[in-house]
């Protein structure tokens, strides 16, 4: 089974870089980095696939040319290329990300024996792994207090074709929470992990997360909202995606601790602002959506009409996801 895994970055090759390469090319992962514009030209992380934004053109031509340089969301070109290279799994992480040597990868095989969720409604899934007071990026304000334990979950054996890591120390938080709550770091509970039934929504993000093959098409990163929203939604049209293909999102303890990059959070704040303002319009979008389709590229063209209609996303959007389906057509078998 091919696996490969995708990351993107500005910098040099961070220490968080070494260690997914020591680690993962031991075990036969490849490993695909993108670059872009900030990417310093003398880049080199050898044993790595490196993809320079001239690389990406050559290989992507209009899909490249549509993602705007800059933006997060030139990772989906690394999904698109381990595609191209025969993947079967994909997993990805960022850079300030930094795996322990003893547990990543900790990921599990698609169907698993697991607790499971599955009451409606938006929860707060970091309420699982710690007593700690404290939300995932792109969770409803108004949803905080939503906390799972052992007494709303039962085990069931489950197919889960995206699984999300958390990360310890300073994990993906908004910036309400970074302005507002202590400095304190969280260790979350270790050896935990929870699928989120039908109808059961939390956030994930792009830092520590594995797709199988039948989920790839539901990988793709919007382009019409800022970086720090790109993933969020993602992770709410695949949740909602998942369900029509009869699987879920697992969530798992740490593999990775967060030594967070350099952020402004008054800009962060300010970039996050339709995390606070839009979700729940979102969710009641994709609560509306129905399909009688189970493929995953044909649901995700079916959700971006349904949500470009809705005004909510942009026709630029729309423009992505066909562009994006035509392309992982040619690979999906």
């Amino acid at each position: 089974m091919i696996k490969s895994f995708v990351l993107t970055t500005i910098q040099n090759p961070t220490d968080a870089l070494f260690k997914y390469r020591d680690i993962l090319l031991g075990l036969g992962w490849n490993i695909i980095i993108i670059g872009d514009k900030k990417t310093p030209s003398e880049f080199d992380l050898p044993g790595a696939d490196y993809l320079s934004i001239d690389k990406q053109y050559e290989e992507f031509g209009e899909l490249a040319s549509l993602i705007p340089v800059n933006h997060y969301a030139r990772k989906t070109l690394g999904y698109l290329y381990a595609l191209k290279k025969g993947a079967e799994i994909i997993a990805e992480s960022d850079d300030d990300n930094i795996p322990y040597a003893d547990r990543y990868p900790n990921f599990l095989p698609g169907k698993i024996k697991t607790p499971i969720i599955e009451k409606q409604g938006v929860y707060n899934v970091y309420s699982y792994f710690t007593p700690e007071k404290i939300w995932p990026r792109g969770l409803p304000l108004d949803a905080i207090k939503n906390t799972i334990d052992a007494s709303l979950t039962e085990e069931k054996e489950v197919t889960c074709y995206v699984q999300q890591g958390l990360a310890d120390l300073d994990p993906d938080v908004d910036a309400i929470y970074r302005l507002t709550a202590s400095e304190e770091q969280i260790t979350f509970d270790p050896d935990k992990k929870l699928a989120l039934g039908a109808g059961c929504y939390s956030p994930f993000n792009t830092q520590n997360t594995l797709f199988y093959k039948p989920a790839f098409p539901l990988m793709l990163l919007p382009i019409g909202v800022h970086s720090r929203v790109t993933d969020i939604w993602r992770s709410y049209i695949a949740q909602r995606l998942l369900w029509c293909m009869n699987s879920s999102v697992l969530f798992l303890s740490p593999s990775v601790y967060q030594l967070r990059n350099e952020h402004n959070l008054l800009k962060d704040f300010e970039a996050e602002v339709p995390l606070y303002t839009e979700v729940k319009n979102f969710i009641n979008l994709l609560d509306s959506f129905s399909s009688e389709s189970r493929q995953a590229s044909d649901l995700m063209l079916e959700l971006y009409t349904h949500l470009y209609q809705h005004q909510f996303l942009s026709e630029i959007d729309l423009k992505l996801c066909q562009l994006w389906s035509q392309e992982i057509s040619k690979y999906m078998g």
